[in-house]
């Protein structure tokens, strides 16, 4: 458990993942209703701090506050980390967190500035993952001292197996939010009206936004056999890898929430994409990141 001295820390790391999972939930509600050039100038709206209420024009507006929220509560964050001593180890991956936030704010301004490119949207939101990412590991770090507690040794080689299989939905999870960026922004989502097949073909010719909307599918197919695997080692191999019952849960966490997500997708097809359920889309695949992120961490302690 995270020390005393360190509670003030811990308190601002919450509060930064806190900000930066619904910032991103509601930059993808700005997305989908879009709102996105509601604000059609950077960083003032309308050449106003504060511009005269529309619904519309706030979902930007509100989008660019907690964004400046975000980025003052990290710079104190960092400030106080750098300082203590005991936590020298956290330094890189707030340098890290402090150049992708740095990045963010300059894409944030460029999406605005090109006119919702569809790559600069992408990326924006992939910095987006890759900061919430960061902070999370953070935390882990923080929580968790894995510096200071011994490393399960029984069992490795499935136990390596295990956390291979965590690593690669990790992966897949990280390119499946690119890629359903890469949807949403270049309005591919409705290309395939059907499921499983793509307009009446189970392999459609795979150019433009239909290789897109494929290649989110494909995607989802091979997360979804990572969860089956992840759930069978969690139920009927626990004791030969050596899981406690949290961890345990947290495997069977991953494949309840990745069971959910194929079915968000499915439905999102068949109400023609709504803008609440797009967002609930993305905020369970960052459900699925972060708890397949904290189940890495946890293996990793004998207790």
């Amino acid at each position: 458990m995270v020390s005393l001295e360190n509670r003030k820390q811990l308190f601002l790391l919450n509060l930064l993942i806190f900000l930066t999972f619904d910032l991103m939930l509601l930059g993808a509600g700005v997305r989908t209703m879009d709102a996105g050039l509601t604000c059609p100038d950077w960083p003032l709206c309308f050449g106003k701090p504060i511009p005269e209420y529309h619904f519309g024009v706030y979902l930007e507006f509100i989008h660019r506050a907690i964004a400046g929220l975000l980025s003052i509560v990290f710079v104190v964050f960092f400030t106080l980390v750098w300082r203590n001593k005991s936590l020298k180890s956290l330094r890189l991956s707030l340098l890290v967190g402090l150049f992708l936030l740095i990045a963010q704010v300059i894409m944030g301004g460029l999406t605005v500035l090109k006119l919702l490119d569809s790559i600069i949207v992408t990326l924006h939101l992939s910095l987006a993952t890759a900061f919430l990412l960061n902070l999370y590991v953070v935390k882990q770090k923080l929580v968790l001292d894995v510096n200071k507690n011994k490393f399960l040794i029984k069992a490795a080689v499935w136990q390596k197996v295990f956390k291979a299989n965590i690593i690669l939905g990790i992966v897949f999870v990280l390119l499946q939010i690119v890629l359903g960026g890469l949807v949403a922004s270049t309005y591919s989502g409705l290309i395939c009206v059907d499921f499983p097949t793509c307009n009446g073909q189970l392999f459609p010719e795979m150019t433009g936004p239909v290789a897109i909307q494929m290649l989110h599918r494909f995607g989802a197919y091979w997360l979804a056999l990572l969860s089956v695997i992840l759930f069978v080692f969690s139920i009927f191999y626990s004791k030969k890898i050596g899981l406690n019952k949290k961890q345990r849960v947290l495997g069977v966490k991953v494949f309840l929430l990745i069971c959910s997500q194929v079915a968000i997708g499915i439905l999102n097809l068949k109400f023609l994409i709504p803008a609440w359920l797009s967002v609930v889309h993305l905020g369970v695949a960052l459900s699925i990141l972060l708890t397949l992120v904290q189940l890495l961490y946890k293996i990793k302690q004998k207790n």
